[in-house]
């Protein structure tokens, strides 16, 4: 969309981040850091937002010697160009990543322990890399809520607005300079000035099937993560003029149950090895086998020929046994048997294999039953697709059973081409002037994937993108005027402070006031029970420095001295005092 003198802004900001996920996150909360006052936005709904990031495990990469990193990361990169600078920098911060956990988030992060040769032991220098998190266990949402309560502390800097796509990138016709958002906000269509930059971090686009089609050239995957990457970012790079990049790489964890809100439940049976032994096989949309079954998937790339590449795509596959495997498979034991049994109550079966195949549509399945049962009656080898025999018996008596499976896809890496500056490059190789892009959306992994690293980088990406966009130099007052933005109420953010934004422990508490001398409430942690106060910790207070600022640690060494919170006003910050004493009553009456 291009800026006229017509256009009428609706409001301004210094920094507009498109996408609260885990890379926007951290673009707002480093801009926020270096002075600009930023929005946030995102499609989503509040309590939905967070992108893929929601979902993850919350592991990152990392390394100490950086030459044997790139030397493996160029290795996964085969047989794809890649770009040096931006590769350098990225493997430069991965060293850094350790420190980065405890400068930013105070936390010392511990080895998860997995894949300690890497993703593809293979390689040379594979063991260089190893993958940390911030927190004992994963996949328990701790990483998200980590990032967002990042972003909330931040509130005086950071408005957010939820429910508000992006619609266009306004940009200056001559220079193609970015400078603004057209948002649909609440049912009105908005545009919104950034006055130094606008940061894409709008994620993939594994929710588009036009796109993943086009892209990728798959019929049908299904996404297990979030539900609102629909591919905005492509769109809007694209508007942009933008360079796109490896748009046909993405991940997947295998087969997911075709079964709709299951899908995210069956994410990973690629990994099941004890639904993968015996009588049981994939068969594809013809009936026959495609993959080696028993295989550690890898992101869902697969051997072949000496590399790994994403298996081809099957539009209605099935998961195929027999009685004998059934009965197994329902009386298994191992750590993944409750998911096994109540997915094979989702069978569906047939009194032979040529009555299945014709349910199922796969009219070579009894040819491929032969074919399985011939392999293991010659007891040499799977000369198919490798699998070992000792994990193969043969098809025996009916009735016979089939289940609809699905490939599925974790996130997308296409979008547009940036530099190590995080800076959008242009269809000449030039950066479109105050554009920036982080996290999913265009990230530098060409092809092969390695866990840990979309993380790692949304860290890093997230960082350099929101400190550069807040640093770009001012535009010209030229296009400055803003027609009345404050007197629109649905410009309002929609965040606010809540008790639940911060941590509690057992024997803590947490409490608010909005009656200070700042817009920006008072928040305080206390710690003790409901007829002692041990601590009290101001997590949160924009006061003035040099009055209410002063008068806080000394009223808080009073209350704690004295036992009560009706300890006497610091003389000169009396709002101050009385929204500080106001917040800590709240939290002390919580406690027990």
């Amino acid at each position: 969309m291009i800026y006229t003198p017509s256009t009428r802004w609706d409001a301004q900001f210094d920094v507009i981040v498109v996408g609260f996920g885990g890379a926007g996150a951290g673009a707002a909360r480093f801009a926020a850091d270096n002075g600009a006052h930023v929005l946030l936005i995102d499609s989503a709904p509040e309590g939905h937002e967070g992108g893929n990031t929601r979902y993850s495990g919350g592991a990152f990469a990392w390394g100490l010697d950086s030459q044997k990193l790139a030397d493996y990361y160029k290795q996964t990169y085969y047989p794809f160009k890649y770009d040096v600078r931006a590769l350098d920098c990225f493997v430069k911060n991965i060293t850094n990543m350790k420190e980065y956990a405890k400068k930013y988030f105070d936390i010392d992060s511990v080895a998860t322990g997995r894949r300690p040769n890497g993703e593809y032991p293979e390689y040379q220098n594979a063991n260089s890399m190893q993958s940390r998190s911030m927190n004992k266990g994963m996949y328990n949402g701790f990483f998200w809520k980590l990032l967002r309560k990042k972003v909330y502390e931040r509130l005086d800097m950071i408005t957010i607005w939820y429910e508000s796509p992006a619609l266009h990138l306004i940009q200056d016709a001559e220079t193609n300079t970015t400078l603004g958002v057209q948002i649909k906000r609440k049912g009105q269509i908005r545009n919104i000035r950034a006055k130094n930059g606008v940061v894409l971090s709008c994620g993939g686009f594994e929710n588009n099937q036009d796109m993943v089609q086009t892209y990728l050239g798959q019929g049908s995957l299904a996404p297990i993560g979030t539900l609102y990457n629909k591919g905005k970012g492509i769109d809007l790079a694209i508007e942009a003029n933008a360079r796109l990049w490896h748009m046909s790489n993405y991940d997947s964890h295998g087969l997911s149950l075709r079964n709709g809100d299951s899908r995210e439940k069956f994410a990973y049976m690629i990994n099941w090895k004890s639904l993968f032994n015996g009588s049981i096989f994939v068969a594809g949309d013809d009936g026959t086998r495609y993959f080696k079954e028993d295989e550690e998937d890898r992101h869902g790339y697969k051997y072949n020929h000496g590399n790994w590449i994403m298996i081809p795509n099957q539009n209605h596959p099935h998961i195929v046994m027999d009685q004998a495997q059934y009965e197994q498979l329902s009386n298994d034991t191992s750590a993944k048997s409750a998911q096994i049994k109540e997915l094979i109550s989702y069978a569906i079966k047939a009194d032979s294999i040529e009555k299945l195949a014709k349910l199922i549509d796969a009219p070579l399945l009894p040819q491929a039953v032969k074919d399985f049962n011939f392999l293991i009656s010659e007891k040499k080898r799977d000369m198919f697709l490798n699998r070992d025999l000792n994990t193969m018996r043969a098809f025996e008596d009916g009735p016979y059973y089939a289940i609809k499976v699905r490939h599925n896809i974790l996130h997308t890496h296409g979008g547009a081409q940036r530099n190590e500056k995080c800076e959008v490059i242009d269809m000449n190789g030039n950066p479109i002037p105050h554009l920036y892009e982080a996290g999913e959306l265009g990230d530098i992994f060409a092809t092969k994937y390695l866990g840990a690293n979309s993380i790692a980088d949304l860290l890093i990406s997230g960082k350099i993108a929101g400190e550069n966009a807040a640093r770009t130099r001012k535009l010209d007052s030229a296009v400055d005027a803003i027609t009345g933005a404050s007197l629109i109420p649905e410009l309002h953010s929609d965040a606010k402070i809540t008790a639940t934004n911060y941590e509690t422990k057992e024997n803590q508490a947490i409490g608010i006031s909005s009656n200070g001398i700042s817009d920006f409430p008072i928040v305080v942690r206390v710690t003790g029970n409901k007829n002692k106060l041990e601590k009290i910790e101001v997590l949160q207070q924009k006061e003035s420095p040099d009055v209410g600022g002063l008068a806080i640690p000394k009223l808080t060494k009073a209350i704690l001295q004295d036992n009560t919170a009706d300890v006497d006003s610091i003389s000169g910050a009396s709002a101050t005092s009385g929204a500080l004493k106001e917040a800590v009553k709240e939290a002390w009456n919580k406690l027990d």
